[in-house]
């Protein structure tokens, strides 16, 4: 009796995993439909395109609020701000573009093409990261690159205001990638 048990235990389990992945896959489809129709419906206007990736991307990895940045020279643009707090979208509205330092997790992701995370902004001791933490709350932060013809030409930034960890995280960083660009991961 104890192994049918364990039998039906483990089948059931396994029944679970498969069901969160076909959810999982039929979210990140619905994603891409959304965004497709956006990109048929608004020729020549990127703003429209650029809003609803950047909403995909924080509905799809269970986010709070996303920024979306262009390249610009050597700093990076604000061209999409979704679920944002007010605090923080003052701030990127008083600074809309910003010039990220070397070690930076978003220079980084754009100079690299590889998706990153900070596991927990507050425990960083940087102080712009505390400062982060602070006016938006933000605690997880994943940026993945956008990427075109092998070029960095952008950044996806998406913030949790709970801390990612283990297996989560890790979902987290497959699925914004996975979405968001077709460069390295």
């Amino acid at each position: 009796m104890p192994r049918a048990r364990a039998n039906a235990q483990n089948q059931e389990t396994k029944s679970t995993q498969l069901a969160r992945e076909r959810d999982e896959a039929l979210e990140q489809l619905s994603a891409a439909s959304d965004v497709l129709k956006v990109i048929s419906s608004s020729p020549g206007d990127l703003q429209p395109v650029f809003q609803a990736m950047l909403e995909s991307a924080t509905r799809i990895c269970g986010a709070k609020f996303g920024t979306l940045y262009l390249r610009e020279g050597n700093g990076l643009r604000v061209v999409g701000l979704h679920g944002a707090p007010l605090a923080y979208a003052e701030e990127r509205q008083r600074h809309p573009v910003i010039y990220p330092g070397r070690t930076n997790l978003l220079a980084q992701a754009v100079a690299t093409k590889w998706t990153g995370q900070i596991a927990d902004v507050q425990d960083s001791g940087h102080p712009l990261r505390a400062n982060l933490a602070k006016l938006a709350g933000a605690r997880t932060v994943v940026a993945v690159p956008m990427v075109r013809e092998d070029e960095p030409v952008g950044v996806i930034v998406i913030y949790r205001q709970e801390v990612a960890g283990g297996r989560q995280e890790a979902r987290v960083q497959a699925r914004a990638g996975s979405e968001l660009t077709a460069g390295p991961r």
